[in-house]
């Protein structure tokens, strides 16, 4: 009947929003463990993305919503929905977090390196004038 089916929708959004934010806080905290470590915090943030993801799935009524928002929230779906998103996307970078009086950084690289290609040209020096900036 309704009710029943008002009561499950109500549950699931608690439910979500229960696990969102008890699941997101680990996140949270995973992710500054990380940066302290000089670590980029790059799988914890997607982590965070599917988590929210997941709350708001199982906020929406609906069996399917419900289903994807669940899958969302179970750790190593997640982590293996993230591991096969990031193949190709694997770089390099540096990074810099500042709050309050805690300043983090750090660097990451390709887990398989391209060798870079190195670009010969020539090197041109020289000044110019602005013509038109004069005549004003």
């Amino acid at each position: 009947g309704a009710l029943p089916t008002v009561l499950l929708t109500i549950f699931t959004a608690i439910l979500g929003v229960i696990l969102m934010r008890s699941q997101g806080l680990a996140t949270l905290q995973n992710a500054q463990i990380e940066m302290a470590a000089g670590k980029s915090p790059q799988t914890s943030m997607l982590e965070g993305v599917f988590i929210f993801l997941g709350g708001m799935f199982l906020f929406f009524p609906g069996l399917i919503s419900d289903t994807i928002g669940f899958l969302f929230l179970i750790p190593f779906v997640r982590r293996f929905l993230i591991k096969h998103s990031l193949k190709g996307f694997q770089s390099q970078g540096h990074y810099r977090y500042q709050r309050d009086d805690s300043v983090y950084e750090g660097e990451w690289s390709e887990k398989t390196p391209q060798p870079h290609k190195r670009i010969e040209t020539d090197v041109l020096d020289g000044e110019f004038v602005d013509k038109d900036q004069s005549k004003r």
